[in-house]
C-alpha cells in the first residue's frame, strides 16, 4: 500500500431518491431557528458539492481549545493555522475529529462549546462535528443544540447522541454519491464499544435499506480502533507513540467490515501518530493533528488532512494527504 488513490470501489446503482436532500443543505445554511428544530428528529444532514462527484475536505482534530489558561495564545495560533489551510487547499466542507475544546472545568464546558462553534462557524465553511473525549460538559443536551445551531454547521446528533451521517449529493442531483458516517465513540466512555456497533449496525440497515445499491462510505471518529495496531506493522506514515483504543474492543471493525460499503476509517486522538494501514480492504489512517494547545508539536508539526473523492469516474476514487498552514503537503508514503 502507497499513498496512492484508492480506486475499485465498483459501479453504484442508486435507484431510490433522497427525500431530506433539500431540507438539509438549507439546515447548513441556515443557522440558528430551523436548524434547531430539524436537527433534533433527523440524523442525516446533506452536502451539495462544486463539482459533480467530487469533494474536497479539510479534516482537522485534537484542537484542544482552552487546554490551559497559560496557552490561550496557542488558541489563535491554531484557528490562523485553520484559516491558512482554507485558504491554501480551499476545501468545501471541514470536519472536526474531537478534542474541539478541552475538559468541563468547573461548568465551564458549555461555555468553551459556544465559543468553539462560533469560532468554528466563522471559518465560512461547512462543518461536521465528531465528539472526543475531552470534549466534556454538564449539559451535552444544551451542547447538542449549539452545535447543531452554529452557523455552517451539519451536525445532526442530537438524536443519536452524537452519531449521525452526513450524504454527499452533486449539485443538480438527488442521489448522493458517498456517505459520512460519524460515530460518537469518546463519551461517555472512550473506545468503540458494544453502544457504537449497535448504533453503527442499526444505521448500516438503514442505509441498505434505502440504497440497494449502498453508498460508498468514510466512518470518522476520535478514538482509533484497535485494529490500528494489528496494521501498524505495515503502515505508512509516522508512529511516535502506541495506540491508545481506551475500552474499545475489537468487534468494533468486525461491524465496520462486516456492512460492507466503508472504504475508510479516520481517527485522532493520539497526537504523534499520523499513518495509514488497510485491513481487509478498509483503510485505516489518522488524522494529523492540529491544536497547538495540545501535546506532540516537538516530535510531529501540526496540521491536517485533506480528504479527497473523485466518483466522477466508473472506478470511484479517494485519498487523504497530510497538509500545513504553509501551503506544503505530505502523503503518508514512508514506511514505518
Amino acid at each position: 500500500m502507497t499513498g496512492k488513490k484508492y480506486s475499485g470501489l465498483g459501479r453504484r446503482g442508486f435507484i431510490k431518491t433522497v427525500a431530506a436532500a433539500g431540507a438539509g443543505i438549507s439546515i447548513a445554511r441556515a443557522g440558528r431557528g430551523l436548524a434547531d428544530e430539524l436537527a433534533d428528529r433527523d440524523p442525516v444532514a446533506a452536502l451539495i458539492t462544486r463539482e459533480p462527484g467530487k469533494l474536497k475536505l479539510l479534516a482537522l482534530t485534537d484542537l484542544h481549545f482552552f487546554e490551559k489558561k497559560a496557552k490561550l495564545g496557542k488558541d489563535e495560533r491554531t484557528l490562523e493555522d485553520a484559516r491558512a489551510m482554507i485558504r491554501a487547499f480551499n476545501p468545501e466542507m471541514l470536519l472536526f475529529c474531537g478534542d474541539t475544546w478541552y475538559e468541563d472545568n468547573f461548568g465551564r464546558g458549555f461555555k468553551r462549546c459556544r465559543w468553539a462553534c462560533r469560532k468554528l462557524g466563522e471559518l465560512g465553511v461547512p462543518w461536521a462535528f465528531v465528539w472526543g473525549n475531552h470534549d466534556t460538559s454538564e449539559d451535552h443536551k444544551k451542547c447538542h443544540k449549539i452545535i447543531s445551531g452554529a452557523a455552517n454547521s451539519l451536525y445532526r446528533g442530537a438524536l443519536y447522541d452524537g452519531n449521525y451521517r452526513i450524504e454527499i449529493i452533486s449539485p443538480g442531483q438527488e442521489l448522493p454519491f458517498w456517505s459520512f458516517i460519524i460515530v460518537n465513540d469518546a463519551m461517555p466512555e472512550s473506545g468503540f464499544q458494544q453502544d457504537q456497533i449497535k448504533w453503527f449496525k442499526a444505521e448500516a440497515g438503514r442505509i441498505k435499506e434505502k440504497y440497494p445499491v449502498p453508498l460508498p462510505a468514510f466512518a470518522f471518529f476520535h478514538v482509533p480502533l484497535t485494529q490500528f495496531r494489528t496494521v501498524a506493522s505495515s503502515a505508512f506514515g509516522v508512529k511516535n507513540e502506541p495506540v491508545m483504543s481506551e475500552k474499545g474492543i475489537p468487534e468494533g471493525f468486525n461491524a465496520i467490515r462486516e456492512a460492507g460499503f466503508v472504504k475508510a476509517v479516520f481517527c485522532g486522538h493520539d497526537h504523534v501518530n499520523n499513518y495509514q494501514g488497510a485491513l481487509d480492504g478498509i483503510r485505516l489512517q489518522y488524522l494529523r493533528a492540529t491544536g497547538w494547545a495540545g501535546y506532540g508539536a516537538e516530535k510531529l508539526p501540526k496540521g491536517g488532512t485533506i480528504i479527497t473523492v473523485d466518483a466522477s469516474n466508473f472506478e470511484p476514487s479517494f485519498d487523504a494527504v497530510t497538509v500545513f498552514a504553509d501551503g506544503k503537503s505530505w502523503e503518508l508514503k514512508d514506511k514505518l
